[in-house]
């Protein structure tokens, strides 16, 4: 599929790449990652006009973003119910949740930068979850407004090195997304002992 939508750029550009990066907020299977950095190599070659790019991916980001969270204010629990019962949605539902858990707001941040795999899930959770909407919408924006930049900028800068660039961003967002996890773990861990602790130590004062 990555393929077939690349090779649609030089015919439909900016247009594509609108529709690909919205329909990704909404947790569609589309490259909008690859999509995005194609575009600011294509920018690179003249075949399109960098700021109408980023602009473009920026805009589809919010747009993509504001939907999800409003259609999971209205219908989330059957949204949510609906992903649980999709043994491939479930992982990374259940790893959107522990971050949301874990961090909050932060969490909205993180899911539109270094944790792009976790985004839609995200946006999803918020609005079934009633964080309030400016909240979301100023870290949304900012998170977008960070990722489309750097795709952006890396397509421009290593036009001739996609590939390369494509695999090394997915392996390095990978061991972060690992590594939070595993930080979330052995916090969680942690509380659960002191409570273990504390219970203990209750009893013994009785």
């Amino acid at each position: 599929m990555t393929a077939a939508v690349i090779g649609l750029v030089p015919e439909y550009g900016l247009f594509l790449l609108f529709g690909v990066v919205s329909l990704a907020c909404l947790a569609m299977p589309l490259p909008s990652s690859v999509l995005v950095l194609t575009s600011g190599a294509f920018a690179a070659s003249d075949d399109l006009t960098l700021w109408q790019v980023f602009v473009v991916a920026f805009v589809a980001f919010l747009i993509g973003d504001q939907i999800a969270f409003m259609i999971a204010s209205r219908f989330g629990p059957r949204i949510l119910n609906w992903m649980r019962g999709k043994p491939r949605l479930l992982p990374v539902l259940e790893k959107s949740e522990a971050l949301l858990h874990s961090k909050g707001h932060v969490a909205v941040l993180l899911s539109h930068t270094v944790l792009s795999p976790t985004c839609p899930y995200i946006s999803y959770l918020c609005g079934a979850g009633g964080m309030r909407w400016l909240k979301f919408t100023i870290m949304a924006a900012i998170g977008a407004a960070i990722w489309t930049a750097a795709y952006v900028s890396l397509g421009y800068m290593f036009a001739s090195q996609l590939s390369q660039v494509a695999d090394i961003l997915s392996n390095f967002f990978g061991i972060i997304f690992a590594g939070l996890l595993v930080l979330y773990c052995v916090i969680w861990l942690r509380r659960k002992w002191r409570a273990h602790l504390a219970e203990i130590a209750a009893e013994h004062g009785q």
